[in-house]
């Protein structure tokens, strides 16, 4: 278990469910407790739960509500993607949010590469996993996903091809993508 005030990334672990549940800033998977933010840790003995406390508190009240966002990918690091919110449920915002999907929070299963479900450009449909800059997402859950892909060859438009592969109309390449339900059914 660490200490506190330990300065922690996404993805670290503070601790394992046998010692403390998780709390804010906090996910669990696996029985691990891990950091969901950038920040320090907060371990309330009392009531034994581990959190992680960023330095920016913004009062996202739409964000807060939301069942679900979009997102779009920027950059795409080795266990992160980067991008910003455009839209909270299906209005668009204003002022563009930061934010991430760690690795382990793209499947329900190992994710050895995360090329293989994002890419830079991608547009995906997430679920707010916390309330600070920047804002840690989800795209676990079957329902969740991405709904817009242009080529990563020629940046022409992507057509479903099966439950996790993607073709461009122009030149034909096909890619993976980590893929909501939804579109997999069609609809």
């Amino acid at each position: 278990m660490r200490g506190q005030s330990e300065f922690v990334f996404p993805g670290e672990e503070i601790g394992v469910i046998e010692e403390l549940l998780s709390g804010e800033g906090t996910y669990e998977e696996d029985g691990v407790v891990r950091a969901a933010v950038v920040g320090t840790t907060f371990i309330d003995m009392i009531y034994r739960k581990g959190n992680v406390i960023t330095h920016r508190r913004p009062g996202f009240t739409a964000l807060k509500k939301a069942k679900f966002v979009y997102f779009q990918v920027e950059q795409v690091k080795e266990d992160f993607a980067l991008g910003t919110i455009i839209g909270i449920e299906d209005k668009p915002v204003s002022s563009h949010l930061s934010a991430y999907i760690h690795i382990s929070q793209i499947a329900n299963k190992r994710v050895e590469r995360i090329m293989d479900y994002l890419k830079p450009g991608d547009i995906v449909k997430a679920k707010p996993l916390g309330f600070t800059l920047p804002v840690p997402l989800t795209i676990k859950q079957p329902d969740l996903g991405v709904v817009l892909a242009k080529c990563s060859v020629c940046g022409g438009d992507m057509v479903q091809i099966d439950e996790e592969h993607l073709r461009c109309t122009v030149c034909k390449n096909v890619e993976t993508r980590k893929l909501p339900e939804a579109r997999r059914r069609g609809n």
